[in-house]
């Protein structure tokens, strides 16, 4: 068994059923929280009484933070246990209807088509995946953000409250964890109407700073809270703030990786309005949520671009463009990346041309990733779903949170 260290501050989950508070609990050293700061008795094993000698914590049975099956070539740390991140990209049933819903379009949220997504996550589950990328506002459309005349956000609506609160209940009934995706460089597509339906586009608010305070305070922080207030939301392991922000942007890197070339259905932005934004997003997540927060990467080729944000882990993205030139098998050092973890977080589940599904598992697995999430379940044929269980399988509790 090996115990690694709990770093200061992480923010583990730690659900109100296991009656277990663990060292490595958001302020506290380990030796804090086992009753040792007035330096007297030592803490029980079973949760029994505290030592003597020590302050007011000391009173309090603890157990340590414990990890009995560490990932052994590096993962993602989520209440005590780190493991290699594997998972699938759900990443939706109704584009951008599975929170909130389009009334319009008869696309209906999580909660209204339950038993169609309670399949759906058994369905990841039984192949191996722990954790569900799933995708919440890639365009405002529909009913899930209300706005006014002029645009600006005002709150949430429709049923996009109950489908996060079910989404997270159906993620318990499943034993899987979810990395809610917020945006999408979909986003900033322009303002437009579709069958009776209207789009707002991004661009306008993230770049004028009280239609970007608007969005925050009245969709990003109640979100957040929705989450926390969800008996089950301890399910959410991460927030990934924006799906590959880089495809929205136009200009120069401030730090030295090559210019932005945006999708050109967009209307970009540059880079230092877009960091505002997602560190802006980032602080009320922070503020509001235990989850861990991360940034959707397009690719290796900005592998820089979010190093200074407050985020906990990178996302990166493969395909056989990127692969090309950024290939699948370096390691995030070959890469110049040391700080933090890293997950591939959006692939073809059918594999590259140059390498198949295992084979890009099995490489990231020994180069020291810190987990890959296929894309995706919706386009998976039987055989690729075997290959994701097979994969799990081999390595145990090393994948399973």
């Amino acid at each position: 068994m090996r115990t690694p260290p709990c770093p200061l501050g992480h923010r583990a989950l730690i659900t109100a059923a296991a009656l277990v508070l663990a060292a490595c609990s958001v302020g506290k050293s380990p030796d804090a929280a086992a009753g040792k700061d007035g330096g007297g008795g030592s803490a029980p094993a079973e949760g029994g009484q505290g030592g003597q000698g020590g302050g007011q914590g000391g009173q309090v049975g603890i157990m340590e933070c414990v990890d009995e099956c560490p990932a052994e070539k590096g993962g993602i740390e989520i209440g005590c246990k780190t493991r290699f991140m594997f998972g699938m990209n759900y990443a939706w049933h109704n584009f951008a209807g599975d929170f909130g819903g389009i009334a319009a379009w008869d696309k209906r949220g999580v909660a209204a088509e339950a038993e169609t997504h309670a399949r759906n996550l058994a369905g990841i589950r039984a192949h191996g995946a722990s954790v569900v990328r799933w995708w919440m506002l890639p365009e405002l459309r529909g009913e899930g953000v209300v706005f006014d005349a002029n645009d600006r956000p005002t709150g949430l609506g429709g049923t996009m409250r109950s489908d996060v609160e079910k989404a997270l209940e159906l993620a318990e009934q499943a034993d899987v964890h979810l990395m809610f995706c917020l945006f999408s460089f979909d986003n900033f597509h322009a303002t437009r109407v579709d069958a009776d339906v209207r789009t707002v586009g991004i661009a306008p608010i993230v770049t004028d700073a009280d239609r970007r305070a608007a969005l925050l305070e009245n969709v990003v922080k109640p979100l957040a809270q929705a989450v926390e207030q969800s008996p089950y939301g301890h399910r959410l392991v991460a927030w990934d703030v924006i799906n590959e922000p880089e495809l929205a942007m136009a200009g120069p890197s401030p730090y030295g990786d090559p210019d932005y070339d945006p999708d050109p259905q967009v209307e970009p932005i540059p880079h230092e309005q877009m960091e505002t934004f997602l560190r802006d997003t980032i602080r009320v997540l922070r503020a509001e949520s235990k989850a861990l927060i991360t940034i959707g990467s397009a690719s290796m080729k900005w592998s820089r671009a979010w190093a200074t944000t407050d985020i906990d882990f990178y996302t990166f993205h493969m395909n056989d463009r990127v692969n090309r030139y950024w290939p699948y098998n370096q390691s995030p050092a070959d890469y110049g990346i040391t700080d933090k973890p890293v997950v591939m977080a959006d692939f073809p589940i059918a594999g590259l041309a140059t390498a198949n599904l295992s084979t890009l598992l099995e490489s990231w697995y020994s180069h020291g990733y810190a987990g890959a999430i296929s894309w995706a379940y919706g386009d998976a044929t039987a055989t690729e779903l075997e290959t994701m269980k097979a994969f799990a399988d081999s390595k145990g509790c090393d994948v399973r949170y």
